[in-house]
């Protein structure tokens, strides 16, 4: 994931003292450092020099590979903070501590193209901070610095130091949205594309606290996080036949075909001997001939690692299956049916299976209801043939994803909030239009 058409280095200028859990912009910050560790950057986080070290090993403890791509450089200058008005009331002692911290901050970042700072040149309390990089930016060998300073909370003063023309440099606002965006460029007085917006971060890997197998695995198959549409299905090798896999797989070749982008993972125990792999190669034709690509598009656990044969822990799977947004359940003979609870509670729409009595039982009356067949009966396709039924159903089945709000709201957020598209989107093109202009 590594991106070589940046600089490695990035820089990120706090004043944090600590890592506080209920601090949101400490979260930010993390959420900003692990992102960028996972794209090949080497991280250096810059914090007061009283700061309480938080371990890499704890920062990184959900994925421990990019432990070594983070540095922290405890060497901001502690100060008893003032929540200033004005710039021309900083006290004496203030500007000690400014001209001193520009002298180390200006040592420490020389080598360091593309930095961030949080709240710098915005907050009352950060201002000795901002003129710190104000001093900065005054010296030569800062002028092909790409400064990118976060504004987290909409201006409604009108303070002196907002004023992004007096900062010399290269110099841009990064603001969460776009609605208060005009209002940020008239606050600093500033042209509109001085503006960029850069959505925070809000990973579902992160905020869920996914275990290390998890975050490899979505590493391994990156649709899980990032296709439109998402279905877990715990089956066991010798019944994909009877929990209807090759329908499910019939409904998702209609859904690429449609354009939608999907990630049908199935959760396959078992998958060991002779007889079971010969099962599965069977499947895995069926996959192809479906014009799906295997490993991308339809993935089975059992062939992720070998230790899985058996099948992936429930601690994987559970947390899979927060990712998902649909559950298509075509199974033909089920007694209750405990995966269908498990998936309802993850939030994916339930699309139970018509033909099978017990099904309208067990999920009392809830989700979609589509006839499957069944050891009870069989499926009179009305359609006029079984293809065109099932795209039919996967119509049906895009038309639901999209109405209901509960998890059109998850599909959305997932989609545009994670790191990977974060960085795609916005961090790369923002930080190389940065060292270029």
């Amino acid at each position: 994931m590594s991106n070589n058409t940046l600089p490695k280095d990035v820089a990120i200028l706090t004043s944090f003292a600590s890592f506080p859990a209920g601090y949101s912009l400490t979260g930010i910050v993390e959420d900003q450092i692990r992102m960028l560790a996972e794209y090949g950057h080497h991280v250096h986080l810059f914090v007061c020099e009283h700061f309480n070290a938080k371990p890499e090993e704890e920062l990184f403890k959900h994925d421990p590979w990019n432990r070594d791509k983070y540095t922290i450089h405890k060497v901001v200058p502690f100060a008893h903070l003032k929540d200033y008005r004005s710039q021309l009331d900083v006290t004496d002692e203030h500007k000690e501590i400014i001209k001193k911290g520009a002298d180390i901050l200006a040592k420490e970042l020389a080598e360091y193209k593309i930095v961030f700072t949080h709240d710098w040149i915005f907050t009352g309390w950060n201002l000795i901070y901002g003129l710190m990089i104000s001093n900065i930016c005054k010296r030569e060998e800062f002028s092909e610095h790409a400064w990118m300073h976060w504004v987290h909370s909409i201006p409604t003063h009108n303070f002196d130091w907002w004023n992004l023309r007096s900062y010399q440099g290269k110099h841009r606002i990064i603001y969460p949205n776009s609605s208060d965006a005009r209002r940020v460029s008239e606050a600093y007085k500033c042209e509109t594309d001085h503006v960029v917006v850069i959505p925070h971060i809000k990973d579902m890997r992160s905020y869920y606290e996914f275990s290390p197998d998890t975050y490899e695995f979505i590493k391994d198959f990156p649709g899980v996080m990032r296709a439109d549409i998402v279905q877990v299905y715990p089956a066991s090798t010798d019944r994909l036949s009877a929990k209807g896999v090759d329908k499910v797989v019939n409904i998702f070749k209609h859904f690429r075909r449609s354009g939608f982008t999907s990630c049908l993972v199935i959760a396959n125990q078992w998958a060991t001997g002779r007889q079971r792999k010969e099962d599965l190669a069977k499947y895995y034709k069926r996959i192809r001939i479906a014009g799906l690509k295997l490993g991308e598009e339809v993935i089975f656990t059992s062939e992720w690692k070998d230790k899985y044969a058996t099948g992936i822990p429930r601690k994987i799977l559970r947390e899979l299956q927060q990712l998902s947004n649909l559950f298509i359940f075509p199974t033909s003979e089920e007694t209750f049916g405990l995966v269908g609870p498990e998936a309802a509670f993850s939030g994916a729409l339930m699309v139970n299976n018509k033909s099978l009595s017990m099904m309208w039982e067990v999920q009392g009356g809830t989700g979609v209801f589509v006839d499957f067949g069944s050891f009870e009966r069989q499926v009179n396709f009305p359609m006029g043939s079984e293809k065109d039924y099932y795209k039919a159903v996967a119509l049906l089945i895009t038309a639901r994803l999209r109405r209901n709000e509960s998890i059109s709201s998850k599909t959305f957020n997932r989609l545009r909030y994670n790191w990977n598209n974060l960085y795609e989107k916005y961090y790369a093109p923002t930080m190389a239009e940065r060292m270029m202009w």
